[in-house]
């Protein structure tokens, strides 16, 4: 690894099979101009256990403030977690995925992210095609898929550093 780990929540809004994505600005470090679910790093020393939702909700606000507007952030429940180094920054990723309600619809700041739409898991694969992806939808992806929530895992078919399409990748 070259680089200093990345630990980061990511924000799932959803509703009837259906996901909010943002898409990232093309100037964003990682995963520019990508479809993409919310999300906002933290130091992991000041946020050790994924079930302390009050401090999960402060971390939803704060990237709410940064670049959602600043619109409130209901955290409703912690998902799951993964740690993954396969990503274009050659680094360590440990993300953990929480379902939020936000409401009204946001107003991007374009630093970050310069659109966003509800997508069908169809939809969404239409949209990334070509796209890297990355920890964050492989393990939404998954989530949504064993609970049921989906009928099948969706992330995109794309080639990783290995050369190994997204959909032969464990999660």
């Amino acid at each position: 690894m070259t680089g200093k780990p990345i630990t980061a929540i990511i924000l799932v809004q959803q509703a009837g099979g259906i996901t909010w994505y943002v898409k990232r600005s093309p100037t964003m470090a990682n995963y520019p101009d990508v479809w993409s679910l919310p999300s906002i790093q933290y130091d992991p020393v000041d946020f050790e256990d994924p079930n302390d939702l009050q401090r999960a909700s402060e971390l939803a606000n704060a990237l709410s403030a940064q670049r959602l507007g600043g619109i409130p952030v209901k955290v409703l429940r912690f998902l799951t977690e993964g740690t993954s180094d396969m990503n274009p920054m050659g680094v360590d990723v440990t993300l953990r995925l929480y379902e939020i309600d936000l409401m009204p619809t946001p107003e991007l700041n374009p630093e970050f992210y310069v659109d966003q739409e509800w997508m069908s898991p169809e939809r969404y694969q239409e949209a990334s095609t070509g796209q890297p992806c990355g920890l964050c939808l492989r393990l939404w992806s998954d989530f949504a898929w064993l609970s049921g929530i989906t009928d099948r895992p969706y992330v995109p078919t794309v080639a990783d550093p290995e050369n190994r399409r997204s959909d032969e990748v464990p999660a």
